[in-house]
């Protein structure tokens, strides 16, 4: 592909506009990605999309004193999203019109406000590169088509979850809009880039069965990373006095953190000594609430929240910990658990094709919903500890093969510039 590529960081502008920056999942991706391809290439241009003028924005990048690149980001532009409606019901277009229509008003007085000093770009060519969500991509495919651009399209595709069923809360609607966003993405693009094998294995399966339409062009795969920055902040936490292991970023669901907590129970039912677990991550009302029930009244003193840390604290966290687990029924990559080796700490992971595909033969596998299982690999780490210390060894000797952002972001424009 041919002329300037521009690095899309809106993801990454959207982490920062709350009380903190959200910095985990897609948002840490746009955002590490982002850093070493400014490092790998010094003629990309990086901009972010403002959703109330339907443009682009130029970001200026400046390097720091450790050699890594950084944007300059306006903070607290506090960007609305209202969705397209892809469903028969008459009324509910209209009504999501008039949505749009006040948030985009909103949303353009807050982007005068805090990010008005950005420079506006017409894409007109080159390429428009983008591992933000596909519903966000979306709309800045449709403001660029709009614009008469011809810039080819080349998306970084996460996974396709919503498209299995019973996978998310509201299954119906995020399958409906999910599916839609990703039929309309790969339309658009010249060319697909994804985050793993699986994900790859996931395009292929539903495009066959006619879920998804063809790609126009090559499908790339780009395996995410398991390297895990440390921080730059201070940090805000004091570690647990006692053995704990960690979850990261989970939920009900499809994150599956309910069989973390029916391990534990079945722990301490059995008279058996019980870690303390530290649920790090978004604050979730109702996975508060679900921890609270009457189930779960014997471990309740073992459960500690730590509502979003930061990058310094995050990588405490992982080093501090017996082990990291990450249960998920299914996932397109599993950041916490490549960081977790990264940080040289166990990983127990559930059975999901994506997270063997992260960690091979350095992690401990239980089946998801194995409670039992989950629950006696905990307590031999605890009691252990050569068998703990083996498989640290193990997770030291394999440090050089493990995947850097740096790696990531040279793949990710091999790809693209071909």
């Amino acid at each position: 592909m041919s002329g300037p590529i521009y690095f899309d960081l809106t993801e990454a502008l959207l982490s920062t506009s709350g009380k903190r920056t959200q910095y985990y999942g897609i948002a840490r991706t746009v955002h590490e990605i982002g850093r070493e391809i400014a490092l790998l290439k010094s003629d990309i241009r990086f901009v972010v999309f403002s959703f109330g003028t339907q443009r682009f924005y130029e970001v200026n990048r400046q390097r720091i004193v450790n050699g890594s690149a950084e944007f300059d980001l306006p903070k607290d532009v506090g960007q609305k999203w209202v969705r397209s409606y892809f469903g028969k019901n008459r009324v509910l277009p209209l009504l999501f019109k008039i949505l749009k229509s006040n948030t985009t008003k909103r949303n353009k007085e807050r982007w005068l406000t805090h990010a008005g000093h950005l420079k506006a770009v017409d894409i007109n060519d080159g390429v428009f590169l983008s591992a933000a969500r596909p519903k966000l991509i979306v709309d800045m495919v449709r403001a660029l088509r709009m614009h008469g651009s011809r810039a080819a399209i080349v998306p970084l595709l996460h996974d396709f979850m919503p498209l299995h069923d019973g996978a998310t809360k509201r299954f119906r609607k995020l399958d409906r809009n999910f599916l839609h966003d990703n039929q309309f993405l790969i339309e658009q693009a010249s060319h697909l880039l994804t985050n793993s094998r699986f994900t790859a294995k996931e395009l292929a399966s539903f495009v066959a069965n006619g879920m998804l339409p063809e790609p126009r062009g090559p499908v790339t795969v780009v395996p995410l990373v398991h390297h895990c920055p440390e921080g730059t902040e201070p940090s805000e936490i004091t570690l647990p006095a006692e053995p704990y292991i960690l979850t990261v970023a989970l939920n009900l669901g499809r994150k599956n953190i309910e069989v973390v907590l029916e391990a534990l129970r079945l722990l301490k039912a059995d008279g058996r000594a019980v870690p303390q677990l530290v649920i790090a991550g978004s604050h979730r009302k109702r996975l508060r609430q679900y921890a609270r029930r009457p189930a779960f009244g014997d471990i309740q003193d073992r459960l500690i929240f730590i509502d979003n840390p930061n990058q310094t604290d995050l990588v405490k966290l992982y080093k501090g910990a017996l082990a990291l687990v990450m249960p998920s029924k299914l996932e397109g990559w599993g950041l916490p658990a490549g960081e977790a080796l990264w940080c040289g700490t166990p990983a127990i992971c559930s059975t999901a094709e994506a997270l063997q595909e992260v960690c091979g033969d350095l992690a401990l596998y239980f089946e998801p919903d194995d409670a039992a299982r989950l629950a006696d690999i905990v307590y031999r780490l605890m009691l252990d500890v050569g068998f703990r210390q083996d498989l640290i060894e193990r997770i030291d000797h394999a440090k050089l093969s493990l995947r850097t952002w740096h790696t990531v972001a040279r793949q990710t424009l091999d790809a693209v510039i071909g």
